[in-house]
């Protein structure tokens, strides 16, 4: 008996039709043009691997797509692209001078809730800067970023940066238990300020504490806002984060991408592995996150390799959205030419093909006979800007349309 579930997709996951499919070879040949621009150099990590080089605390396992292979180890799908590659510098690039700079393309697997942006399976781009541990290293990667948004046509984003450093500051002056701390840090992911306020104001020392933590956290701005920050925080690693933040500012202000900036100071990622720079690309047509990334210096240790680290991952099936969404519908690609035959004229038009191929177009050739009338008909239904007809001599002309 067939499966109700038969010729269905499972849920989470799409086709892509040849438009899209278009769209997004597209951006995966800017994204691999722009970084190679750069020195960044292109590596590939398995689609699974085993449990334990892929969990952690703030990866629940609920979000794995895990199994058993034949020798019963638990197995997972990776669901994101950090930890492969902290595991792959590790284990196969030991001696290697740093900086390295390298980038990947690949799909991941997060058992989420799927909707319009959220799939179970996506596609990400990015970027791992490795071996220095400064605001330029930052400046390079939050720069690299913002330039390829540019040239994906996304020419409304922004790139919100913070350091958690300053939450961590806030928890060391406050002396948060660590479930306490958690719940704050949770608070801040969601923008739930309300719960911010509230964890605050029963954990400070003083209603002047709690208000000054607050107002601290929700700063948001341009470079103004660090002076304020400095009278607000408290010597410590706070004031250490609200300094790095303003070495990385004058580094983007070089790279000529202030305009695509803006600091928010209570900004947390979901990851336990950030220990610096933590930073996330939005636009208007979104409403999630399109990109982000940041600082990671001690994730490599725990592979036995220690080794600062900061990048960058975009969420190819999210900028596809926006760009549909900004731009409408993506178009199919057409080809150039349409190469049609008459009586026994088969290989002369295969030859035509050939040349024009070799020449850098596209062409579609007919898989049976035409009529001058037949192949302009065909030539409209494909899109194709122009045929060249062999006929039953062998002889080749240019139809007008």
């Amino acid at each position: 008996m067939t499966s109700s579930r038969f010729g269905r997709l499972a849920p989470g996951v799409r086709d892509v039709l040849p438009a899209e499919a278009h769209l997004m070879r597209g951006l995966k040949e800017k994204f691999t043009k722009l970084v190679e621009t750069w020195g960044y150099k292109e590596v590939v990590t398995p689609t699974f691997e085993y449990m334990e080089n892929l969990s952690s605390e703030e990866l629940q396992e609920e979000k794995f797509f895990k199994f058993l292979d034949r020798q019963g180890h638990l197995m997972a799908l990776r669901p994101d692209m950090t930890r492969p590659m902290a595991r792959l510098v590790a284990t196969r690039m030991k001696g290697i001078t740093p900086p390295l700079r390298l980038f990947y393309l690949a799909n991941v697997f997060n058992y989420e809730l799927p909707q319009v942006g959220r799939q179970r399976e996506f596609y990400q781009a990015g970027v791992e800067l490795m071996g220095p541990s400064s605001p330029e290293s930052d400046a390079e990667v939050v720069a690299l970023v913002a330039e390829y948004l540019r040239q994906t046509g996304l020419g409304d984003f922004q790139i919100s940066i913070g350091n958690v450093g300053i939450f961590h500051g806030l928890v060391k002056q406050l002396g948060l238990p660590r479930e306490v701390a958690q719940d704050l840090k949770e608070a801040l992911g969601n923008k739930d300020y309300v719960k911010v306020e509230e964890i605050l104001a029963c954990h400070a020392a003083t209603p002047e504490e709690a208000r000054r933590a607050l107002d601290l956290i929700e700063l948001r701005g341009g470079p103004e806002i660090l002076d304020q920050a400095i009278e607000l925080a408290q010597p410590g690693p706070a004031t250490d984060a609200i300094d790095n933040l303003r070495k990385l500012y004058r580094g983007l202000t070089c790279y000529g991408v202030e305009r695509n900036i803006t600091l928010d100071l209570g900004l947390l990622r979901g990851l336990d592995y950030y220990t610096g720079l933590v930073f996330e690309g939005y636009t208007v047509a979104m409403g999630f996150p399109i990109c982000g990334g940041g600082r990671y210096n001690q994730l490599l240790a725990n592979f036995g390799y220690p080794m600062p680290a900061t990048g960058f991952a975009v969420n190819l099936e999210r900028v596809l959205v926006a760009l549909e969404r900004l731009q409408g519908p993506p178009r199919e690609p057409a080809p150039d030419v349409l190469v049609a035959w008459d009586n026994d004229s088969l290989a002369e038009a295969l030859q035509v093909a050939r040349e024009l191929r070799s020449q850098g177009q596209n062409v579609v050739t007919a898989l049976f006979e035409y009529q001058p009338a037949k192949a302009k008909a065909e030539a409209r239904s494909l899109g194709v800007a122009k045929v060249i007809y062999v006929d039953k001599e062998g002889n080749s002309e240019e139809i007008s349309l």
